[in-house]
């Protein structure tokens, strides 16, 4: 037998078979809401090829704005501008099942359209109770939803803005955006003479994000902040006193006025059809609109002008770790001699008055603590009175008053038990009045009377008195007035302040 006829009919009777014709049938078309047919129908046909994009959106947005769906949609959606006559049934209905479960709080991520297509809605306040209403959403899908997909943020946040101009709405709702804080930063320089040190570095932190990047800084903070502040307002002077243009206007530009379009690249239909309108963000920067145009007169950045805050921020960087002999030195970036001169003086004056500050602290010695009670206990026994050796004995009488020791009395009789010669030579102590102006009690100026013309100090132990505690009061109460100790160890008087002590104390 032929094999290639026994192949063949091997090939009949295994692989090809004979099969029954199908009859063919279309499948089923998925049903569409009504609702969404109703809008379609807004759209469509000849008659309404007349209607421009926007309308279209607007007129389907108002019937769509309550509809909700729950359409199981997985697929992808690639469209610019989105509207819902630009998306698909099955796309549409996945966008109000993605739609519904957002305004319920169910936020998840989409195709990138449903994200826009839903913005477009609130700037035209569609599903918006008022104006207010329509920034709240825009806030809180940006703060949500933005997390989720980065994207949208450039765009939402200066819609965001546009929006409270076009509707007119507080201005301080846009306190917290990065335009206002720029503006208000400027506004703190340009006045940069009567506004405190707390502000201008909050000012210029809100203009330059490089500060905080600064190791040096970080080390440093309130040294840097000090030099920052005086160059900065010695800067702001010579631009006043010798140019044209103030420092803002060197540093950030010029206020001029240009076209602008609001709610740029977005889908917008203008629903309040703002024809002679303005709204001011302050007293300078001001929207307008005239016969449907819209202009805005705000700061323009000049060429040459950016960056010249960190510039400057760099080369005080740059001279302070120089001059503090930082581990790590990095290159000025300006070399403009006067500037480089400003800095230099202002950093070496900050540590000029850092080390005199630190030669006025005083120091207090704790080691000496136990001299000083030694010294008490000393005296404390010379004024113990023996009463066994000093008294006559006698019969008490039956009422007698206790009997009283006073400091004065004590003295009195220890000057008593001096030779004649000593007790000529002590000095009477001063009355309360000798004290004159200064705030120094009796044994204090006194004892600062002898030392200044000579006097015997005999009578400070006699008298009971310590004499590193009259010197240690001496120098605290006169140190606000010499902001230095007045008297030395030994006691010896600083010889710098004679002449000023010898006004305050006479002889």
């Amino acid at each position: 037998m032929d094999p290639r006829k026994t192949a063949a009919e091997w090939l009949r009777g295994t692989v090809f078979k004979e099969e029954a014709i199908r009859p063919w049938a279309p499948k089923p078309a998925e049903r569409v809401p009504q609702v969404i047919r109703a809008a379609r129908s807004l759209g469509n046909g000849t008659y309404q090829s007349w209607q421009s994009r926007e309308t279209v959106f607007m007129k389907q947005g108002k019937l769509l704005a309550g509809y909700e769906d729950d359409y199981e949609y997985g697929g992808s959606v690639q469209c610019y501008y989105p509207t819902y006559q630009s998306l698909t049934d099955r796309q549409l209905r996945g966008y109000f099942s993605w739609r519904t479960k957002l305004r319920r709080g169910d936020v998840h991520e989409a195709p990138l359209s449903f994200a826009f297509l839903y913005i477009y809605e609130q700037i035209n306040q569609i599903g918006a109770v008022d104006a207010m209403d329509g920034f709240r959403k825009l806030e809180a899908f940006r703060d949500a939803y933005g997390q989720i997909d980065s994207r949208i943020l450039s765009y939402l946040n200066r819609w965001i803005s546009d929006y409270v101009v076009y509707y007119g709405l507080d201005r301080e709702l846009l306190s917290g955006t990065p335009q206002v804080i720029r503006e208000r930063s400027i506004a703190v320089l340009e006045h940069i003479q009567e506004r405190d040190a707390a502000e201008i570095m909050d000012a210029v932190k809100g203009l330059s994000g490089w500060l905080e990047r600064s190791k040096f800084y970080g080390s440093y903070r309130d040294d840097m902040d000090t030099v920052i502040v005086r160059v900065l307002r010695r800067v702001a002077a010579h631009y006043a006193a010798r140019c044209k243009k103030t420092m803002a206007e060197q540093y950030f530009g010029g206020y001029s006025q240009c076209q602008v379009s609001l709610f740029d690249t977005a889908v917008f239909c203008d629903p309040l059809k703002r024809r002679s309108y303005e709204y001011a963000l302050d007293e300078r920067w001001v929207y307008s609109c005239k016969n449907g145009l819209w202009f805005v007169q705000k700061r323009v950045a000049s060429p040459g002008s950016g960056g010249k805050l960190d510039d400057l921020l760099k080369t005080i960087d740059s001279a302070m770790r120089q001059e503090f002999d930082y581990r790590h030195p990095v290159k000025s970036k300006t070399e403009t001699k006067w500037l480089l001169r400003l800095i230099q003086e202002e950093v070496q004056g900050l540590l000029a008055e850092k080390k005199a500050a630190e030669e006025r602290k005083i120091t207090i010695d704790y080691g000496r603590l136990s001299q000083i009670r030694r010294d008490a206990a000393v005296t404390r026994e010379k004024l113990i009175v023996d009463e066994e050796m000093d008294l006559p004995e006698e019969p008490a009488p039956q009422e007698q008053e206790p009997v009283q020791f006073t400091l004065e009395g004590l003295a009195q009789e220890q000057r008593s038990m001096l030779p004649p010669a000593q007790v000529e030579a002590a000095p009477a102590a001063p009355s309360a009045a000798q004290g004159g102006d200064t705030p120094l009690s009796p044994p204090e100026y006194r004892l600062l009377q002898c030392l200044l013309y000579g006097g015997d100090t005999g009578w400070v132990q006699v008298e009971g008195h310590l004499l590193s505690v009259l010197v240690d009061g001496i120098n605290e109460k006169l140190y606000d007035t010499f902001l230095d100790t007045v008297i030395d160890d030994g006691p010896q008087l600083i010889e710098d302040y004679i002449d000023e002590l010898k006004e305050m104390v006479h002889p």
